[in-house]
């Protein structure tokens, strides 16, 4: 397998070593504490050794989009549905979920949600909810990409922005991916419009629409009558970072973003390699590469991998993960975990173009604990 210099140099470091901690957890504290157990073991016995018809090579979801203003599922269980989309020019109605809370991860270019609590303007990196039964229409320019997590179970939970440690800036661009022709980009802000409801169960044939006027739709919702406030919560998802993350402290570094009670999303900024290995004992999990590359170690196979990009882990597979270069600073990367195994409904070695990205980092606010690891150096 060929790999790239700088690779190459990573993954010999990471077999000089010959033992390594490996952490095994289980879901929260279901059914014994989070912590559920912890091993030394041999390290070159951790990668590569597994064959398993569980195993998901490594995809490029992006390049599965064949069409402007596509939606593709790539992972879905009894509860969520995970997938990626474009949103290029204005969506043909506005969505209601009513069984089913949205979250839109935007990946590349931007987009504007309009919702019945307002209009959000989502940039790279931005993860946006959207509760069920809430109305919203997106606009994005021809470079718009985002995920979207439709989950049927309630987000209970969504980090605080106090939480904020940093406030920093993206600019992604997309390299070798589709000539899509330019599509209007903005909408009247008045007269009728059309929306169309959804439920979990829809199949394809099922369909309920709704005339509206988009003035009675968007901006007039509150938290009850005559109390403003917003139910869609918008978070910045790389700047609430407190270390730097994998290295085994106290303090983790990191938090989750959102969380039902069979899924959670959180983020990493790891630098070098982790200091042991996870065993998810009650949990799988998908990596997605925002910035920086790195090497994903597992028992299934060491795999580089680059942004926009992503690695499927499932339940009980020990991984690692180290950035490539090991000093290297940029990688940056969200994750979704689920209590629950997710099927893979498509084919992951079907792509239409092979794209990359490539991404500016504009920091408006350094984090004090970054400023004081600058210092110590």
């Amino acid at each position: 397998m060929y790999r790239r210099p700088e690779t190459k140099a990573a993954e010999e470091k990471v077999y000089k070593q010959q033992q390594i901690g490996e952490f095994m957890t289980t879901w929260k504290d279901f059914p014994r504490p989070g912590l559920a157990a912890w091993a030394e073991r041999r390290k070159a016995g951790l990668m590569g050794t597994a064959k398993s018809t569980r195993y998901t090579p490594r995809f490029r979801p992006f390049d599965m989009l064949s069409i402007p203003n596509q939606s593709l599922a790539i992972l879905e269980n009894e509860y969520h549905r995970i997938g990626v989309e474009s949103v290029v020019g204005v969506q043909d109605s506005f969505h209601r979920y009513i069984d089913s809370d949205m979250v839109y991860f935007q990946f590349c270019g931007s987009s504007t949600v309009e919702t019945e609590f307002g209009v959000y303007e989502m940039e790279p990196a931005d993860v946006l909810l959207v509760p069920g039964g809430i109305s919203h229409r997106s606009i994005g320019g021809n470079d718009s990409l985002r995920y979207f997590c439709q989950s049927h179970e309630a987000v209970d939970y969504v980090m605080n922005e106090d939480q904020y440690t940093s406030q920093t800036g993206f600019a992604v661009k997309r390299v070798g991916g589709p000539n899509w022709p330019t599509l209007q980009a903005t909408a009247p802000s008045k007269g009728p419009v059309i929306e169309k409801m959804h439920f979990w169960d829809d199949n394809a044939n099922d369909q309920t629409v709704v005339e509206r006027d988009y003035e009675s739709l968007v901006g007039v919702a509150g938290l009850g009558r005559g109390k403003a406030g917003s139910l869609v919560r918008k978070l910045r998802a790389f700047d609430h970072f407190t270390a730097i993350v994998g290295k085994g402290r106290e303090d983790a570094g990191t938090q989750a973003l959102m969380e039902s009670a069979n899924m959670r999303i959180r983020t990493y900024n790891m630098q070098d390699e982790q200091f042991a290995f996870h065993r998810a004992l009650r949990s799988e999990e998908v990596r997605i590469q925002f910035r920086g590359d790195a090497l994903d170690l597992s028992e299934f196979e060491n795999v580089e991998v680059s942004p926009g990009e992503i690695t499927i882990i499932p339940l009980g597979i020990s991984h690692s993960v180290i950035s490539v270069p090991p000093e290297d600073e940029n990688f940056l990367r969200l994750n979704f975990y689920s209590k629950v195994r997710w099927h893979v409904p498509i084919d992951p070695t079907k792509h239409y173009f092979d794209s990359k990205f490539e991404i500016k980092t504009t920091v408006h606010k350094q984090a004090e604990w970054r400023e004081k690891l600058a210092a110590a150096r």
